[in-house]
């Protein structure tokens, strides 16, 4: 029906106004809701990021770290020689196992290089297989090995680089060798065992710096000597020789490794760093070439503070 009065057109423009006024209301209703939400975001992020920097500067105060630190150390020798004398240079040889343990302790330059040192004691096991060895009177004139210093109880030892040799020849039928029975000649090996106190300096190179770490290590070690002893062994039978007398009572190696750590909290870290150590000058004469390093797995924590 079409419209003829002023009152239905006045209805029907409010009835639109008022649409419009909704419409506009709710627009605005909305833009503020979602500026609620974008300042609530941006207030949550802000936090995150605050509480981050937080951790940061927390842990970048700390500049110092100490801990404990222990390792299974295989050391060996690279070339055909031999560092008691050159009767043995044929012989087969092979490294030993033994452990190393001590403390740590580091301090931070930046966020990617930091500095260490410490106090470690480490054994250092070596052995020349398929040596012969008997007793006799004429030893103490004849046939010692001129790097031992030979113990007073074992200066009657004949030693030979293979069954047969001069050990046998130099024990007569009457002698009685130190198992007190009548076996002339024992086949075995000989051992070399070596103590120190190792004091190293050594840059580590942070690669990776977050839970995980890696790390690159490089430097020099100083090694004090504590413990020298050879001794052969047959069977259950050890017999000490004596000591050598060609081992340097400081000598040095080079230190090249990887380090891994994880970190437990800014305060708590896990290290594991596979070392290789090159020896420098352990002895001071050796036959043949004869160049020992050590390589050693290096785990242990580390407190920061």
């Amino acid at each position: 029906e079409p419209i003829n009065s002023v009152s239905d057109s006045n209805l029907l423009e409010q009835i639109v106004k008022d649409g419009k006024e909704s419409d506009v209301a709710l627009h605005q209703a909305e833009q503020k809701s979602d500026s609620i939400l974008l300042t609530n975001k941006k207030s949550i992020f802000d936090e995150i990021d605050r509480q981050q920097k937080e951790v940061v500067a927390e842990a970048s105060n700390k500049k110092w770290s100490a801990g404990p630190s222990i390792a299974p150390v295989y050391f060996n020798a690279i070339g055909e020689g031999s560092s008691v004398h050159s009767i043995f240079v044929p012989n087969a040889k092979s490294g030993n196992i033994n452990m190393s343990y001590g403390v740590s302790v580091g301090y931070e330059l930046n966020s990617k290089l930091s500095v260490r040192t410490g106090v470690h004691r480490v054994d250092f096991g070596y052995d020349t297989n398929d040596i012969a060895f008997s007793s006799s009177p004429i030893a103490t004139t004849n046939g010692q090995i001129d790097n031992i210093n030979y113990r007073t109880t074992a200066r009657n030892l004949v030693v030979s680089s293979k069954p047969g040799g001069s050990a046998l020849e130099q024990a007569p039928t009457n002698s009685i060798d130190f198992s007190q029975s009548q076996n002339i000649e024992r086949e075995g090996i000989m051992t070399q065992q070596m103590g120190y106190l190792e004091i190293p300096l050594e840059l580590n190179y942070a690669l990776i710096d977050n839970k995980f770490g890696l790390n690159v290590i490089g430097g020099v070690s100083s090694l004090f000597l504590v413990d020298n002893s050879v001794a052969l062994t047959s069977s259950n039978l050890t017999t000490e020789m004596g000591e050598a007398n060609n081992v340097n009572g400081l000598n040095f190696s080079a230190n090249f490794g990887l380090g891994v750590n994880y970190k437990f909290s800014s305060n708590l870290l896990l290290n594991i760093e596979p070392v290789f150590k090159y020896q420098l000058n352990t002895f001071s004469e050796t036959d043949g070439t004869f160049n020992p390093y050590t390589v050693g797995v290096y785990s242990g924590l580390s407190f920061r503070f």
